[in-house]
């Protein structure tokens, strides 16, 4: 990321932190979901706990996604996995993040 200008960086990282909430955020649907079976009956608590404890594994690679990641190719992640719409993607980067989108895939 060093190549870049100061401009592209702010964007970048405020994409990121776009991404880091939306991630989780849908990644919490799942337990929300599951909360509401178990109070229509149709799921035991130990099986909400499960997808619970699934959460919490996921959420902490989240973490390292975008915590240790390379800057650009975890936005081209957040943008293959539709985190970040790609309209937002500075032109500038868009080639870039393009190309490490294939990486993603």
């Amino acid at each position: 990321m060093s190549d870049l200008t100061k401009h592209e960086k702010r964007l970048v990282r405020d994409l990121l932190d776009e991404a880091f909430e939306a991630e989780p955020a849908a990644a919490l649907e799942d337990i929300e979901s599951a909360i509401a079976e178990w109070r229509r009956g149709e799921l035991r608590p130990s099986e909400v706990q499960e997808r619970i404890h699934e959460f919490h594994k996921e959420s902490q690679e989240i973490f390292k996604t975008y915590n240790f990641l390379e800057p650009l190719l975890a936005l081209a992640r957040a943008v293959e996995f539709e985190f970040v719409p790609a309209a937002r993607i500075p032109e500038s980067l868009r080639e870039r993040i393009e190309a490490l989108r294939t990486v993603v895939r």
